[in-house]
């Protein structure tokens, strides 16, 4: 499933919001109302409402009864409880940024979802400047080759950093991976491409297939797939099966 939500255009009343607020446990609910700008409330109870949402459609499980865990990484991941032979590696995805609210799943192969936008740089080759050490030298030639005007270069800042963002989501990886073990790429060497390759320890990894989107509002999307056997351990403790075939065909 692919579900993307723009929380500009909702505008609940205040009975509204708080049915929405109702759907979630207890916890999420005083983590929600902890933020002071309603804004970010909006966000917050969208994603989590997504992720409550996808398990309801997927398991027909009441609301109240969902149960969504986290691993000691905080990756967000289903109870094992819940997997069956037609889904036995449910898992999923989210992120937000700006307006933007979105979830990706899959039944099977490892996903991961990362949103990147604008934040009004002006001044962006000194913004961009602060994240040189987490990219090869191929992929910041590649940004920095984006063109003169400022908005090429943040749009391909942002286009590698989602890519890298996505794959780690994926594998369920905390803070402390070396990004740069992680080089994308494009086979056809043009740089817009929107379906990006891997190096991963500077091996192509032919298993895994990275698609990127461009948005509204100067905001990119990459959705990353891969093999369950690539999520690292307290996630693929989640997972019901992890040895399969994959051929290096898409999954």
């Amino acid at each position: 499933m692919r579900w993307l939500l723009n929380s500009r255009t909702w505008s609940p009343s205040s009975s509204q919001f708080s049915y929405c607020l109702s759907l979630l446990p207890t916890p999420q609910q005083d983590e929600i109302i902890r933020f002071v700008k309603f804004e970010d409330q909006k966000r917050y109870i969208l994603s989590r409402l997504m992720q409550q949402m996808l398990i309801h459609v997927v398991f027909n499980i009441p609301y109240k009864e969902i149960v969504i865990s986290r691993t000691k990484e905080g990756k967000p991941y289903v109870e094992p409880c819940y997997l069956n032979a037609s889904a036995p590696n449910v898992n999923f995805s989210v992120s937000h940024h700006g307006d933007y609210v979105a979830l990706a799943s899959e039944t099977l192969c490892l996903v991961g979802l990362d949103i990147m936008g604008d934040e009004g740089n002006d001044e962006p080759e000194e913004y961009i400047k602060n994240f040189r050490s987490y990219f090869t030298v191929l992929e910041w030639d590649n940004i920095n080759s984006a063109g003169q005007d400022g908005r090429q270069l943040l749009d391909q800042f942002h286009r590698y950093w989602c890519m890298k963002e996505s794959y780690i989501k994926a594998v369920g990886i905390g803070i402390g991976f070396e990004l740069r073990r992680a080089e994308f790429f494009f086979k056809d060497g043009n740089i817009w491409g929107d379906s990006p390759c891997l190096r991963l320890d500077g091996i192509e990894r032919t298993d895994w297939h990275f698609y990127l989107f461009h948005l509204r509002d100067n905001h990119w999307v990459c959705v990353s797939k891969g093999p369950p056997g690539d999520a690292i351990e307290s996630f693929k403790k989640t997972l019901h099966t992890i040895n399969q075939l994959w051929k290096g065909k898409q999954i």
